[in-house]
């Protein structure tokens, strides 16, 4: 029959065991990778944004955006002078126009995805908004269209009837210009490829239509008026403004310059450009695939890398939890271990009347084991803090706590008293009071009472077993210690003289008697009363 007693401690076992959830969670989170919804949500899309641009992978987004950018500035900038050359002093409005506008947008491209890095590599959790903006797949899908494209608009915006009749040479240059800026269509490895294709096609079918298009027309008075001076007058294009050409309108004309729509050669340049057409095409497929792929594999391999990491770490967890830290990477090398110690500080804290309160009845004793764990367990909160890093749990038998102090010598060097180790081991002991007291305190109708036997000197500490390991320590310095809980008054620290003696500096002590100690004889035993005003060994 369940009583007031036990719906009591139902009751401030969940309640404890709320409390506990919140202190360990995030710890077993990042063991388990168990998460709730909203955080499983948080996680993936961190865990998805720092892969995107993870800079230590070899096809990291922002360092390929960086290279890509650079690649595009200098194109841009090479056709930019071969074009001003191949105008040769008539600078065409729109050359001028393209020119400016297309290197600096390409200068501001290079400087936006440098920011990217330098953002990045200086972990900084916020991004401008306009770095956010820039960043959106869209836009770096349309940006990288309109970088790829510039190149052609300048090369077309550089045609002219002068450049088409004044020498032979420069409408040839003007062809191998655009075929240099339809590959620069696969410069972009990031862009979807049937995009940079669709786009190149149409830049490459303006080349094919002015083959077929005559120009420039010119009338009789130019013809006739070019016998003296040795050129004629036309007109451009989409313009009115005039020059002057040195060949007459007829055949000859027609056949030694490609935009007159009657060259023989256009055929072959069309021949060429639908073959360059074919290469762009495989090569943007290969390329964004390749791309692909390769940031896939290293996705994965990142992905496989952290969870190794994980799995590492979760088992080095569980290794310290078994062997002491500063012994976990020589147990690695190491099948056993064993050494001893001098000056070791041991406690033994005792709930002497747990198995009163423990009743199998009810349960079949889980809900009184739950109610123990609990106490062992804001136990083993206090080892985190700093004040005792020299502090180690030994392990638990039924419902005594073993602790020791000075077993890490590491930890003990750094130390400036030789006795801090015992100090911060006698301070955890008045702690562990506390904790039962304010545990006693949410209990109905029982208190536990907890006895604690501390004790110092040497020990030997050793690693037992192969498969279930077991660290532990013995000799006369812990079963002393033992003995002073079992023969120590009801809710006190208990300790033998020499142990008084060591302590009296930062401690009180009151003298209790003297007590039968197995295998030692009788033994002055004296109980610690408080810490000394102003004490402080740190």
């Amino acid at each position: 029959m369940t009583t007031a007693q036990d719906i009591e401690l139902i009751e401030i076992l969940k309640k404890k065991e709320s409390a506990n959830k919140e202190l360990f969670q995030p710890k077993l989170n990042k063991l388990s990778l168990t998460f709730e919804p909203e955080q499983e949500h948080e996680y993936r899309h961190e865990y998805i944004n720092s892969h995107l641009f993870q800079e230590n992978m070899l096809s990291s987004p922002r360092y390929q955006t960086l290279i890509e950018s650079n690649l595009a500035l200098t194109a841009m900038v090479v056709l930019a002078i071969c074009c001003h050359i191949m105008v040769d002093g008539a600078r065409p409005t729109a050359l001028t126009v393209i020119t400016i506008i297309g290197i600096t947008f390409e200068v501001l491209v290079v400087i936006d995805a440098l920011t990217n890095i330098l953002c990045l590599e200086a972990k900084k959790a916020r991004f401008p908004t306009w770095m956010k903006i820039t960043m959106n797949w869209y836009f770096r899908n349309t940006l990288g269209i309109v970088m790829a494209t510039i190149p052609t608009a300048l090369v077309l915006s550089s045609l002219s009837c002068d450049l088409v009749v004044k020498d032979l040479w420069r409408d040839r240059f003007f062809c191998f210009a655009i075929v240099v800026a339809l590959l620069h269509y696969c410069n972009h490895t990031m862009l979807r490829s049937y995009a940079k294709t669709v786009v190149a096609v149409l830049a490459g079918t303006v080349l094919i239509v002015l083959l077929f298009v005559k120009l420039c027309s010119f009338g009789p008075d130019d013809v006739s008026s070019s016998s003296a001076t040795g050129f004629v007058n036309y007109t451009a294009f989409g313009g009115n403004a005039s020059t002057i050409s040195p060949l007459d309108v007829g055949d000859d004309y027609d056949q030694d310059h490609l935009f007159t729509g009657k060259h023989l050669l256009r055929f072959e340049i069309i021949l060429s450009v639908l073959l360059l057409f074919v290469l762009i095409t495989l090569l943007n497929y290969e390329f964004e695939n390749s791309y692909r792929l390769s940031f896939y594999a290293s996705v994965k391999a990142q992905r496989d890398k952290e969870n190794m990491q994980l799995n590492k770490d979760q088992a080095e967890w569980l290794l310290h939890n078994i062997i002491p830290a500063h012994l976990a990477e020589l147990f690695k090398n190491n099948q056993g271990y064993s050494r001893n110690h001098k000056d070791v500080g041991v406690i033994f804290a005792t709930i002497t009347n747990f198995n009163e309160f423990y009743d199998e009845m009810y349960a079949g004793g889980r809900e009184y084991l739950r109610v123990l764990n609990e106490l062992v367990s804001d136990y083993e909160v206090m080892l985190s803090e700093t004040r005792f890093k020299d502090v180690e749990k030994i392990k638990t038998i039924s419902s005594s706590f073993m602790a020791a102090a000075g077993l890490n010598e590491e930890s003990r060097a750094e130390n400036k008293h030789k006795y801090t180790h015992l100090f911060a081991l006698m301070e955890f002991a008045m702690e562990l009071q506390q904790v039962v007291e304010r545990f006693n305190d949410s209990i109905f109708n029982f208190s536990f009472v907890l006895n604690i036997g501390y004790n110092f000197g040497p020990v030997t500490a050793g690693v037992i077993g192969t498969t279930k390991l077991l660290y532990d320590i013995w000799g006369d310095t812990v079963n002393i210690a033992s003995r002073m809980y079992s023969t120590g008054e009801a809710n006190r620290i208990q300790v033998p003289q020499a142990t008084a003696e060591a302590l009296s500096e930062m401690f009180e002590f009151s003298y209790r008697d003297e007590i039968a100690v197995k295998g030692k004889g009788m033994m002055k035993t004296y109980l610690v009363d408080r810490k000394k005003d102003g004490a402080c060994w740190d």
